[in-house]
């Protein structure tokens, strides 16, 4: 007896077992249609709920405005606005693919003993259009960003003021950052990517503000180039309008020369040469050279430098008649001159422009460090031994007032700079051009000024001072006395 009864109780519970066991899978299989409760759907918590229960509440969270956060200020984003909604089709086989997952072996034995899988936020699918949310970006960019300042002309204290740090919106890190922050139902906030950006250095284009700001009160026409030529960075206003030739087109004379003679060995020629880039009041040295390269003929000198200029690819700038010659210099037409008006009113005889005579003042360096277009052009005639020469003798041009200080651009340097220059005038035109050799900092700077009758010269040595003292602080960051 007592082992019959042993047999059925052992049957018993075997069958209490498996009835258990079935009864526990089937709730399994039901588990497996609903989300675990450890589980999460786009940050919400959704636990115990069906696939279509879970994607409705995900469906109304996501219609809630987001909250987005750009820096301090906290804007709402209606996502109808860019146009998100759930995509219900791709959401759905999400979180299928996800639930299937669980059937993996062990799961069972797992929810046997009550194990609760692992918690995890399952992603879901949105439709938003990427235009639209560009275009809201765009706007909240406009609306808050502050770009960088570089430093600012101050003509009160005749300086520069320092330059400002700013911040931009990332658009497209931001865009990422939204279009993922829309698909989320908890939390509804995302923060945008802000870029501090640092105050930008010092630039030609603020310098170039600075002259224009005090230009504007000027009554004639200024022609001015600048050239950074550590950086190569130029920054130029009325660059390609004519100006009479002025003094200035005895440095293309002093090229034509060493072109075609000898400046090395030739002493008597070389100390004409420098008179003639030294001495304002040296005319017959100039005509001498020109008669020099005209074998004799003065005129024919001329049309050789305008011939040298061309080759240099200068073709604004020309010599059609000597300095002081009579006669009816031959029409010569530039790209510059052939405009309808020249309210510089330019000298048949020479005319240059701020940039070619700039340019010629690049070459005239590069050719003295043994680089640059001269030699190539002129086949090695011009050697960088002559270049050096000319150059140091326009650093001996002084050019005083009767006080014996300096004047036009030399007057805005610091003391002890050289400064490489060709001045030159007439009554209505004042112009300075030369290269700043500082060590540090080399630059041209060619300012012409012209007023209709008279350019005064005590304006233009004032203004020709002032600009030279600003551009020599954004260089040599140390303004002059």
């Amino acid at each position: 007896m007592p082992r019959a009864w042993n047999r059925w109780l052992s049957r018993g519970v075997a069958l209490l077992l498996v009835g258990f066991l079935i009864w526990q899978f089937a709730l399994f299989q039901q588990e497996l249609q609903r989300i675990p409760r450890t589980w999460t759907v786009a940050g919400l918590a959704v636990g115990g709920r069906s696939i279509e229960e879970a994607l409705d509440a995900v469906e109304r969270a996501l219609a809630a405005p987001l909250r987005v956060q750009y820096q301090d200020h906290t804007l709402m984003l209606d996502p109808a606005d860019v146009e998100a909604r759930l995509d219900r089709g791709k959401s759905r086989e999400l979180l299928q693919q996800a639930l299937s997952e669980r059937q993996r072996p062990g799961a069972f034995l797992q929810f046997l003993f009550r194990q609760p899988p692992p918690p995890r936020d399952l992603p879901v699918a949105i439709q938003a259009s990427p235009e639209k949310i560009r275009l809201w970006l765009l706007e909240v960019a406009r609306r808050f960003d502050e770009p960088p300042v570089e430093p600012q002309p101050d003509l009160e204290r005749f300086a520069f003021t320092p330059g400002r740090p700013g911040h931009v919106l990332n658009i497209s890190r931001s865009a990422e950052r939204l279009q993922a922050a829309l698909a989320q139902a908890d939390p509804r906030e995302v923060a945008l990517v802000v870029d501090e950006k640092p105050a930008p250095p010092l630039s030609l284009s603020a310098l170039g503000r600075f002259f224009e700001a005090y230009l504007s009160s000027f009554d004639g026409t200024a022609g001015i180039f600048i050239k950074d030529l550590r950086r190569g960075e130029t920054w130029m206003r009325n660059g390609d309008l004519p100006f009479s030739g002025v003094g200035v087109m005895r440095l293309p004379v002093a090229l034509a020369v060493a072109r075609a003679r000898d400046l090395i060995h030739d002493e008597a020629r070389r100390q004409t040469v420098f008179r003639m880039l030294t001495d304002e009041t040296a005319l017959p040295a100039l005509d001498t050279l020109l008669g020099d390269l005209g074998e004799g003929d003065p005129a024919k000198g001329a049309e050789r430098v305008t011939a040298f200029l061309r080759e240099l690819g200068l073709v604004n700038s020309f010599m059609a008649w000597p300095f002081d010659q009579p006669g009816t210099p031959p029409a010569v037409v530039t790209p510059a001159n052939s405009r309808p008006e020249l309210p510089t009113h330019p000298d048949p005889r020479q005319q240059t422009t701020p940039e070619d005579l700039g340019v010629l003042l690049e070459m005239l360096r590069q050719c003295a460090q043994e680089g640059g277009p001269l030699p190539l052009v002129s086949e090695g005639a011009v050697q960088p031994g002559e270049c050096q020469f000319i150059l140091e003798a326009m650093t001996q041009n002084r050019l005083p007032d009767p006080r014996g200080q300096p004047t036009l651009l030399a007057a805005g340097l610091p003391p002890g700079i050289a400064f490489a220059r060709r001045p030159g005038w007439t009554n209505e035109t004042r112009a300075d051009a030369g290269i700043v050799l500082a060590g540090r900092a080399e630059y041209v700077l060619v300012v012409f000024l012209h007023r209709p009758i008279l350019m005064e010269w005590e304006q233009a040595v004032r203004m020709m001072r002032d600009l030279s003292r600003i551009t020599s602080q954004f260089f040599l960051g140390t303004p002059s006395e």
